[in-house]
């Protein structure tokens, strides 16, 4: 039963016939790994602690830095030269102190990555370098865990979910098959180098945490087998449908002899 402050706190969201208490429950229940604090995981994180999805972790080695704060809005001016998964942390408890908000101070690495990715029921990957994006992607479908993906650069942003290894969605693309080879620099740019505008990164990022909810409460249809993008400038969205690949190195059946 939710008590009464659960019941204020989240009257506008229970109300909802597609969540009641018993979404609320879920939710609670739920335990999710949110990879990197910065532009995308600022949002992500606030809107997941708002909504009472109960257990989140949060993973990042970096401080905080006066460039980011254009977009990264979970940080403030005297947050600067602070961790951030503890300041995000931090500002989890304080929006919502009755759920639990964990940071680690670290990257995802083939050390850490099966132990964290076994812990969590939903991986949301709001990195900004491949390497990490491959490692989750390849990590999650060997692991069985959904994997809510979401990039963002200048004004574009993209976005899809893989669950090519969960029942029901086995005949759809794991990350490596969409993305399957590890970008350069040039193909890749980092937003340091090209520059981003705050309000795409919270598009994408909220459009992530829309994603992660939906799965928690497994609720309408969501963007498995789907890749979304995002042009800022002319205001539009395209949505391409992916295939898996029979030669993917993760998911193929080379991978399976």
């Amino acid at each position: 039963m939710l008590n009464d402050a659960d019941l204020e706190r989240y009257a506008r969201q229970v109300i909802m016939p597609d969540i009641d208490e018993q979404g609320q429950h879920k939710l609670a229940a739920a335990k999710v790994l949110v990879i990197g604090a910065g532009g995308l995981g600022a949002p992500v994180i606030l809107y997941l602690a708002a909504a009472g999805v109960g257990n989140i972790t949060i993973l990042d080695d970096d401080n905080v830095a006066l460039t980011d704060l254009n977009r990264q809005i979970i940080y403030t001016m005297p947050d600067i030269g602070a961790s951030k998964s503890r300041q995000a942390a931090t500002a989890v408890t304080r929006l919502n102190p009755a759920i639990t908000a964990t940071y680690l101070d670290a990257r995802l690495t083939s050390d850490n990555a099966e132990t964290l990715i076994r812990a969590h029921d939903i991986i949301v990957d709001c990195s900004d370098n491949p390497e990490t994006r491959q490692l989750a992607g390849t990590s999650c479908h060997h692991l069985k865990r959904p994997l809510v993906f979401g990039g963002a650069i200048q004004l574009e942003g993209q976005l899809s979910v893989f669950q090519s290894s969960i029942a029901g969605h086995t005949d759809t693309p794991c990350f490596c098959c969409v993305f399957p080879a590890m970008p350069d620099a040039k193909q890749a740019p980092r937003c340091s180098q090209v520059g981003i505008l705050g309000p795409v990164t919270g598009v994408i990022g909220a459009m992530q945490a829309l994603e992660t909810i939906k799965l928690c409460l497994e609720l309408g249809t969501n963007l498995t087998g789907k890749l979304v993008l995002f042009d800022g400038r002319d205001m539009r969205t395209m949505e391409i449908a992916t295939s898996k690949n029979p030669d993917c190195p993760c998911c193929g059946q080379a991978s399976s002899d």
